[in-house]
């Protein structure tokens, strides 16, 4: 007899989030990623409309489709006038990586997934350097690589205020499959 059952029950039920939770939390993202941070400290920024992205790419990925990513990777290029496509493309395929590893990113406590979630966004960022040096033809400013960690470090953070707003229980641990 297992100790836990195997299916979430009672308050381990998470309720399903809501697509004006979704799209309002991705909009606010958005918002934050286009704020005029300070050019010294620019190339530290996260990119939060990626982590909201993937957040809910992994937790509500039919609530987020792909063309979502797509769509805010134009919204991005078009704002911050850069090689239009640029984002779009990075987005797109980091969300592609995400929805493919969903199933095994939800064995991981959340401490563990910020760990396993590194090297997406630190793709991301290196994909974006690579499309404006090969297409834009200016030189890349790799410093840009630590946003890609900082969003590692905030992924945490993140997730934890998300699932507290959707209503989902807060818990550190992975979840247990173990049959005895």
């Amino acid at each position: 007899m297992p100790d836990k059952p195997l299916l979430p029950q009672g308050q381990e039920l998470a309720a399903p989030p809501s697509f004006r939770w979704v799209a309002v939390s991705l909009a606010v993202a958005f918002l934050l990623t286009l704020l005029p941070w300070p050019d010294g400290w620019r190339w530290l920024v996260p990119d939060f409309t990626l982590m909201a992205l993937l957040y809910w790419h992994i937790h509500a990925p039919r609530l987020a489709p792909l063309g979502a990513a797509f769509g805010f990777g134009l919204m991005t290029d078009a704002v911050r006038g850069v090689l239009m496509g640029q984002h779009a493309v990075a987005y797109t395929l980091t969300a592609f990586l995400a929805i493919y590893l969903r199933r095994r990113l939800e064995n991981f406590s959340a401490p563990a997934r910020a760990v396993q979630l590194a090297p997406l966004f630190l793709f991301k960022e290196m994909l974006v350097l690579a499309l404006g040096w090969l297409f834009g033809g200016h030189a890349a400013d790799w410093r840009f690589l630590l946003a890609g960690i900082v969003a590692a470090l905030l992924w945490l953070p993140l997730a934890m205020l998300f699932d507290r707003l959707a209503g989902r229980p807060w818990s550190e641990s992975a979840p247990s499959r173990a049959v005895k």
